[in-house]
C-alpha cells in the first residue's frame, strides 16, 4: 500500500478507513489483514465493555501504551472500539488514534465520511456526530 510508505515519514502513522454503515471497512481491514498476516485488535475485548469505575481517558491511553510496548507487529490493525464512545469515557476517538500512531502505524476504520474539509465521526451510541479539521497528520480511504 503506498499510503502506508508516505505515512512513515509523518509524525502520526494513522491511516483511516472512513465509511458510513455498511460501507465495507470492516470488510476491507479484515481483507489487508489476511494479506499482511496482522490480526485486527477488539478494543472492546481487550479493554473490555465499560471502564471500570475511577478509570478515564488517561487509563485507556496508558493501559494501551503498555499493551503496544509488547505488541510485536509494526502494524496495529483496529476495528472494534465502542468502548471509547462510552458517555463517560471522554476519549476524542482522532487524538486517541494519534497518541497510538506515534509508537506503531496503525490502521483503524472509522464510522462517518468527508464532506467540505471535514472529516465526521458518526457515533451512534451518543446520538451526535464529531467534526474534524482535515489535516496532513494522517491519511484515508474513503469507501462509499
Amino acid at each position: 500500500m503506498q499510503l502506508l510508505n508516505a505515512l512513515k515519514k509523518k509524525k502520526y502513522r494513522l491511516l483511516l478507513i472512513i465509511g458510513k454503515p455498511g460501507s465495507g471497512k470492516s470488510k476491507y481491514l479484515q481483507n489487508y489483514s489476511k494479506q499482511v498476516g496482522i490480526p485486527i485488535l477488539d478494543l472492546d475485548f481487550i479493554l473490555g465493555k465499560e471502564l471500570p469505575d475511577g478509570r478515564d481517558a488517561d487509563y485507556v491511553y496508558d493501559f494501551l501504551n503498555g499493551f503496544l510496548d509488547t505488541y510485536k507487529p509494526e502494524q496495529v490493525l483496529i476495528d472494534k472500539k465502542a468502548i471509547l464512545y462510552n458517555k463517560d469515557s471522554k476519549i476524542d476517538l482522532l487524538d486517541f488514534l494519534k497518541q497510538l500512531s506515534l509508537k506503531k502505524t496503525v490502521i483503524a476504520t472509522w464510522n462517518g465520511y468527508t464532506e467540505n474539509g471535514k472529516l465526521i465521526h458518526v457515533c451512534d451510541k451518543l446520538q451526535k456526530d464529531f467534526e474534524y479539521e482535515i489535516s496532513d497528520d494522517f491519511a484515508y480511504i474513503e469507501l462509499k
